[in-house]
């Protein structure tokens, strides 16, 4: 299986500087044996693909989306939409998305089965807060999140389903999760889609973020159960994405 390294830009650049930062990105030097993914604002979608022409990497995945395909939800995008659209994979339930606007396990699990089932990839964002580690509450939340968000996605689905586990004091704060400790979630993480999809479980990513960077993400990508990662600000340079991407498969 190979390593899955996803940059997500969250709330940042639109579409100028987004076309830029595709094509910078193409200029580098990329590891044959990795899939890559950039997460893009939807109002730089356009440019992006645009900017991508006949190039396959990286694909293009969305940072959220809606749970129903259509109807009377201004605002909102729905996974038709997206893969209309040629995007194949979204991001649902990262926890700047629950803290800053209220989205509930049920939500991230309505959007999780809407994604797949019109032929998104959903990559489902779980974590745990600071506070929850303290009290040694980490495993048990981390497994709640995700067996509710995966209460009605398929296993061997229209399309595959990825577990993101960003611990939520990691994510921004320089303050990385140790290698071992991400290890050990991993595992937890396992354990849940063991039971719920069996030996399909073993071809699920489980990928780690929280602030990742070049200078960590090849001990992350040689722990055991850390199938790849997810980039959020180390990822807005195209030239050092590209440096993390090369220092995750090195040749």
């Amino acid at each position: 299986m190979k390593k899955l390294i996803i940059a997500n830009w969250k709330m940042n650049y639109g579409p100028i500087r987004a076309g830029g930062w595709i094509r910078a990105f193409r200029r580098e030097r990329l590891p044959k044996d990795l899939d890559i993914a950039v997460a893009v604002p939807f109002v730089s979608l356009a440019a992006a693909r645009a900017s991508l022409g006949r190039a396959s990497i990286p694909t293009l995945a969305a940072q959220d989306c809606f749970w129903a395909n259509e109807g009377a939800f201004t605002g909102e995008i729905s996974p038709t939409m997206l893969t209309e659209f040629g995007v194949g994979l979204c991001l649902i339930g990262h926890s700047e998305r629950r803290a800053n606007l209220g989205e509930t396990d049920e939500m991230v699990a309505r959007k999780a089965a809407a994604a797949q089932k019109a032929g998104l990839m959903p990559v489902i964002c779980v974590g745990e807060t600071a506070a929850q580690r303290k009290r040694g509450e980490a495993a048990k939340v981390v497994r709640s999140q995700v067996q509710t968000a995966i209460a009605e996605v398929k296993g061997d689905g229209k399309a595959p389903l990825v577990i993101a586990y960003e611990p939520v004091w990691a994510i921004g704060t320089g303050r990385p999760c140790s290698p071992l400790d991400a290890k050990e979630m991993h595992e937890q993480i396992r354990g849940v889609l063991r039971k719920k999809y069996g030996h399909l479980a073993e071809e699920i990513h489980i990928i780690y973020g929280g602030s990742v960077d070049t200078r960590n993400v090849a001990e992350y990508m040689t722990t055991t159960g850390v199938d790849g990662a997810l980039v959020g600000g180390a990822s807005l340079d195209p030239r050092n994405f590209g440096l993390i991407c090369r220092a995750a498969v090195p040749a």
